[in-house]
């Protein structure tokens, strides 16, 4: 091998492993009470920064996705509760005009109104407290427990990394999104 080449494979080498170099540096400077611009990163920017080995990444990958889809739930279950309520309001008739004319002063709803907006309500409710659960400083925090003492705590269960696992070492092909 000539010197250039040389020196080209060990940048090459170098640079490949930047990102792992600058994961298990901030991840070993975790701290008990972060900064927000330490947690506020999106899921690339925290497996980059926090993901010093495949069970981490594995974990921020879990806690994106579970995040993601309480997020998802509670906006899609809140956005027919407006609609459920328009199309179950009616205004009663205005006695000045006989009941020819609609009195816009009075109304009621429709009796599967209630039931149904606080259903879905519920349910935008069931994925708020998701989203909360999951958020990104509870994982901060998670990623600083397992970087110290290499257990997973109990709020991650094993069974839910293994499908994150196997994707991370190339035993199954990622989901489709």
């Amino acid at each position: 091998m000539t010197t250039s080449t040389t020196i080209a494979v060990i940048i090459g080498l170098g640079l490949a492993g930047a990102p792992a170099a600058r994961g298990q540096d901030a991840a070993a400077a975790m701290t008990e009470h972060p900064a927000t611009s330490d947690y506020r990163l999106s899921s690339r920017g925290f497996e980059d920064a926090y993901g010093f080995n495949d069970t981490a990444r594995a974990v921020i990958q879990l806690y994106y996705a579970k995040w993601k889809t309480g997020l998802n739930i509670m906006k899609y279950a809140g956005y027919p509760v407006p609609v459920a309520t328009a199309l179950g309001r009616h205004y009663e008739p205005d006695p000045r005009t006989y009941g020819a004319a609609p009195n816009y002063s009075k109304y009621y709803y429709d009796p599967w109104v209630a039931p149904v907006a606080f259903s879905l309500l519920g349910v935008s409710t069931f994925g708020f407290i998701k989203a909360t659960v999951y958020n990104r400083r509870q994982l901060y925090t998670v990623i600083r427990q397992y970087r110290a003492t290499r257990r997973l705590p109990a709020s991650v269960p094993a069974a839910a990394l293994r499908p994150y696992l196997k994707v991370l070492l190339g035993e199954m092909p990622p989901a489709a999104r």
